[in-house]
């Protein structure tokens, strides 16, 4: 008996198959291209994603198939929304979270509603990145695709929906678009109202774990599947991987790194505090029922390091190509061992946390005739690394406890970056040596639907995990600890820039 988890991300998906032992039988990754037709704007086309998942599906299927596929859940990226017909089917691209062009309809539900209360009955800060605000764009700027929607879908209830042929999708993702409210785990009908949106117009929430349905037969047949595979509701991909590495301990916060950094915790209530929301912490449904999710978050962190690489990094590609390496450590192989002079801001597409702030732009401060890209290429790290530790000083000023962060993504395998990462938050970092976590969430999350387990936080005898530890160096760290504090000065004098010379 086997189980798949399936992620969807913003540039690829991932399947994992396991067995009831936890052992893992097989794995698939699959790509697709972002599509940037305007400054600011970030789309996917979904029929690219539904074919490469589809791919997925029929390879993983050959490799077991001795030992049959019984369940299906997904994990997926948040935020984003996909236009479809009555039967799922995508009638435009998907606009990505971080897709800036509907930043007047964030405002606009800021001023209609207020802030506060919008953070009191969704657990979202106001901002763009979120599902609802890309909806009423659709419906200022694209009326007619507005009038042809049956639905408006996220990725985890559209490839969900087209599974199983129901458009559902787990309460942890339907938090993520700034219309569900966290308290009543329901759709809020004052913030549909103010954006004419019917409800029937979007999935349906449901607790993860929850079996849905059966696989379509007409995609059964084409996998190679049984017809009674089981659907089961996955969840929001940062909850999932949390649940993918294990993260039920105090003092133990996730930090994965992918194109945007999520900095996640668990809590057992959603702080809804003046102080969270002042931060631009957002709380969310765990994957685990009575859980919530808080999360920092770093726009550009993995983005920032592709930026350089593909700006200043062509002749470390071609390198990495012939010596069979990978270009990212090539990069990092040419590092000085001290801390970089120069100081470089991430913000290729927008603050993250605490200021959200969608005109923010990038920076870099100290650079002479002596400067080399390494230097830089090492300062855009340092940069994301500082971007964490703001996150980490966020989290504990609020009273909740870090000592050890969690790293997952492909930022855990450069052992450059992870012990960066160790010297400027002054944490014990644990990097998770067994790929896709996203995805193992999402298996999980399966076998908990099947009866294969019995306890979403009881998981370590179903799925061994191993850590690679990196500690802070002092030697490093007295000296991060004066360029942290440069860095917030330089920091905030760039942010009281957008505003004298314009954004």
């Amino acid at each position: 008996m086997s189980i798949l988890g399936l992620d969807i991300g913003t540039t690829g998906c991932k399947a994992i198959v396991i067995n009831n032992e936890g052992r893992i039988l097989s794995r698939a990754i699959g790509q697709y291209l972002m599509i940037h037709t305007q400054a600011g704007w970030a789309e996917l086309d979904p029929t690219d994603v539904w074919k490469e998942i589809k791919s997925l599906f029929r390879q993983v299927s050959a490799e077991v198939s001795n030992d049959p596929i019984q369940a299906i859940s997904v994990s997926a990226m948040g935020d984003s929304i996909t236009p479809c017909d009555q039967n799922m089917h995508p009638i435009s691209n998907s606009i990505l979270a971080f897709d800036t062009r509907n930043i007047q309809e964030a405002k606009f539900f800021e001023n209609t509603l207020g802030r506060e209360w919008i953070f009191q009955k969704t657990g979202q800060p106001v901002h763009p990145t979120y599902s609802i605000t890309k909806i009423l764009w659709l419906k200022n700027n694209k009326p007619q695709i507005f009038k042809n929607a049956g639905y408006f879908l996220c990725f985890e209830d559209l490839i969900t929906g087209l599974l199983c042929g129901e458009a559902v999708f787990s309460y942890s993702s339907a938090a993520r678009t700034m219309a569900f409210d966290i308290n009543d785990y329901s759709w809020n009908e004052d913030i549909l109202e103010i954006a004419s949106i019917d409800a029937k117009k979007l999935a349906k929430p449901m607790a993860s774990g929850t079996v849905v349905g059966r696989i379509q037969k007409d995609l059964a047949k084409e996998f190679h599947f049984s017809e009674n595979v089981k659907i089961i509701i996955g969840g929001h991909d940062q909850p999932c991987g949390a649940l993918g590495c294990d993260l039920f301990q105090d003092g133990v916060a996730m930090d994965s790194t992918g194109t945007v950094e999520v900095l996640l915790v668990t809590n057992d209530a959603p702080i809804l505090s003046k102080e969270m929301l002042q931060s631009s912490i957002c709380f969310w449904p765990h994957v685990k029922k009575g859980e919530y999710c808080a999360c920092g978050q770093i726009l550009t962190a993995g983005a920032a390091f592709q930026w350089f690489r593909e700006v200043l990094g062509e002749k470390d590609a071609i390198l990495a190509a012939e010596q069979n390496r990978d270009t990212y450590d090539v990069i990092t192989s040419k590092f000085q061992e001290m801390p970089s002079s120069l100081l470089f801001v991430p913000h290729l597409s927008g603050s993250g946390t605490p200021e959200f702030n969608p005109n923010a732009k990038a920076a870099l401060y100290g650079a002479t005739l002596n400067t080399n890209k390494y230097d830089i290429a090492k300062s855009v790290l340092e940069g994301i690394s500082f971007e964490l530790k703001i996150n980490t000083d966020l989290l504990e000023d609020a009273g909740i406890r870090i000592d050890t962060l969690r790293a997952l993504g492909g930022a855990a395998n450069s052992k450059t970056w992870m012990q960066i990462k160790a010297d400027i938050t002054g944490k014990i970092i644990e990097a998770c040596q067994m790929k896709d976590q996203c995805p193992l969430g999402a298996a999980i999350l399966a076998a908990y639907g099947i009866g294969m387990i019995n306890d979403l936080s009881e998981t370590t005898d179903f799925v061994k995990r191993e850590y690679k530890v990196y500690e802070p160096e002092e030697k490093n760290q007295s000296v991060y600890r004066k360029k942290f504090y440069d860095y917030l000065k330089f920091r905030q004098k760039i942010f009281g820039l957008y505003e004298e010379i314009g954004a």
